[in-house]
């Protein structure tokens, strides 16, 4: 009852870290549309100006790798089934948005985790803001993505992944 009452509580949509990337983009000017249900994968975010879709994933839903992706060790079948095929589907979306000339990006939670425990809404933190300040050196990190993630936006390349 306790575990599905906590998977029950889980959302898809504006999520902690999909919030801190819209943020982020619309304090840099750009416009952008949430979760395109008629492209592919519903992006949850289609920059449509630039032709980039980009999905905010979760590190335990998409099994990234890190250190916070875990596997439930009760119903092990279950879970491993359907990691497996949430993995199989992310590269079938990112194959098909390429085949429609649509660029991807990935931002996954990890790298935008530090803002969010801190509750950082200014993400413009700077090199000497991280020596005055000892929490700064923890925004750095996502500050950093999210700068790299908008200079992925304005450029040419096809994937990202962050």
């Amino acid at each position: 009852m306790t575990r599905s009452q906590m998977m029950g509580a889980v959302h898809s949509e504006d999520t902690k870290p999909e919030i801190v990337v819209r943020r982020a983009l619309f304090q840099a000017g750009f416009r952008y549309r949430l979760h395109r249900r008629d492209l592919p994968g519903t992006p949850d975010i289609f920059v449509q100006k630039y032709g980039v879709a980009i999905f905010v994933n979760g590190c335990f839903w998409h099994q990234h790798g890190c250190k916070l992706t875990t596997r439930p060790k009760s119903n092990a079948a279950f879970w491993n089934n359907k990691f497996d095929n949430n993995i199989v589907r992310d590269i079938r979306t990112q194959h098909q948005l390429s085949l429609m000339g649509i660029r991807v990006a990935v931002v996954w939670e990890c790298s935008l985790r530090n803002d969010i425990r801190h509750g950082c809404r200014d993400v413009s933190t700077t090199p000497d803001e991280v020596r005055r300040e000892p929490q700064a050196e923890n925004k750095m990190g996502a500050a950093l993505t999210l700068e790299r993630l908008m200079n992925f936006i304005r450029g040419d390349e096809e994937t990202i992944e962050l």
